[in-house]
């Protein structure tokens, strides 16, 4: 399964490149017509940790999925010192 092409991604997604490398290798050890790869294929889930609903009987690719996720977390919390959120540079002490 290759990662899902910026032009069929839902509006709301917000992940980067590695992270939706990292959850189409997850989805690819499922059968062709799981509903995970399904979802994720139409663009009809933005969020990595949604997608882990559609595995609760696949621990290992549920607990991948949640680890891509935690790994975009970190990249944008290193990339922004914590402020990936906040509107400008966060307040220097």
């Amino acid at each position: 399964m290759e990662p899902l092409p910026k032009e069929n991604r839902h509006p709301a997604d917000y992940r980067d490149e590695l992270e939706h490398a990292e959850v189409a290798a997850a989805l690819s050890e499922l059968p062709d017509d799981h509903p995970a790869r399904a979802a994720y294929s139409t663009g009809a889930l933005s969020d990595s940790i949604a997608l882990t609903h559609l595995v609760k009987d696949r621990r290992d690719i549920s607990e991948r999925l949640v680890a891509a996720y935690l790994s975009h977390n970190a990249r944008i919390w290193a990339k922004h010192r914590g402020g990936a959120h906040v509107a400008g540079k966060p307040a220097q002490r």
